[in-house]
């Protein structure tokens, strides 16, 4: 179920992300989003940015003091789910303890991710996976802002202002 945002937070959330130079990198190609959520005890909502036609319903969507990375390489792949993915998921529980795995939403927006910790939890996955579909996996990235293959901004609460919070 989505939340209305506030017109002032949304426009707060914008202009830092453009700030950031986003919607300009967008322009060579698409990014995962992984937004944490400030005070969510761990919750993340995740997104796949298309396009800066996108953005917009992306500010809609995104919470106050989250603090969001937009990703832009190969750290979470985008695949078709056949038996490569499954191997190269295997390959990061080996290396990580875990991996992320998604699947597109319905909205073409938000991801539905999981975590796997081995071939139990990515069987349970596979099962809901329709063939031909595509799928995102990659071990759970870091809050990097190198400013090329990855960018984070700390969106400001309600009241327009940036603040450290436990996320």
């Amino acid at each position: 179920m989505s939340t209305v945002r506030p017109d002032a937070f949304v426009k707060a959330s914008a202009a830092a992300i453009d700030a950031a130079g986003i919607a300009r990198r967008l322009m060579d190609g698409p990014a995962v989003v992984l937004e944490r959520i400030a005070r969510g005890g761990g919750a993340t909502n995740w997104y796949w940015v298309q396009s800066i036609d996108a953005l917009d319903l992306l500010y809609g969507r995104l919470h106050p003091g989250s603090v969001v990375s937009f990703y832009f390489d190969d750290r979470i792949q985008h695949k078709i789910f056949d038996d490569g993915v499954v191997g190269a998921v295997l390959d990061l529980v080996v290396q990580h303890g875990d991996a992320v795995v998604g699947r597109p939403s319905d909205d073409g927006l938000g991801i539905a991710v999981d975590f796997v910790a081995g071939p139990t939890e990515l069987s349970e996955f596979s099962a809901t996976v329709p063939a031909g579909e595509q799928v995102f996996f990659g071990a759970f990235p870091g809050r990097d802002n190198d400013g090329v293959d990855a960018f984070t901004v700390t969106l400001p609460d309600a009241d327009g202002v940036v603040r450290e919070q436990p996320h």
